[in-house]
């Protein structure tokens, strides 16, 4: 007699796996977007970095108030030593002023204000308090 499973123990086993497949996947959906807050969290401290490093270098040189004129993505990649902005994450616009985020759908947008070197978020979106914090 050959043993085998029955079409009852293989439907167990499928909703079985139906089940923990329904609790594992919001998990892991969040999982993905706290990456990518870390990600962007990681890019805001490289600005932010560049942008006092910049202001120092250019105080030691005694050219002018050192912080720099805009933030526009080339001049990010030349202060912070090439690093990129993601496109997939960051919008900025001409001016250079005003960074924009999207992370699952949520945005938060970023000010510079080259007189005080501040590059801080300024919208009350939740997006905007998980990745100052």
């Amino acid at each position: 007699m050959k043993k085998a499973f029955t079409i009852i123990e293989l439907i167990f086993v499928i909703v079985a796996l139906g089940i923990l497949a329904m609790v594992a996947l919001p998990r892991l959906a969040g999982s993905k977007e706290d990456a990518e807050i870390a990600r962007v969290k990681a890019e805001i401290a490289a600005i932010r970095s560049a942008i006092q490093t910049h202001r120092g270098a250019n105080l030691l040189k005694q050219n002018g108030r050192g912080y720099p004129d805009d933030l526009t993505a080339r001049r990010i990649e030349e202060i912070t030593n090439g690093t990129k902005l993601s496109r997939k994450y960051w919008s900025v616009n001409e001016a250079g002023n005003e960074l924009t985020v999207t992370i699952a759908g949520r945005t938060a947008t970023f000010t510079y204000d080259s007189t005080t070197g501040r590059f801080a978020c300024q919208n009350t979106d939740p997006l905007c308090r998980k990745i100052e914090n």
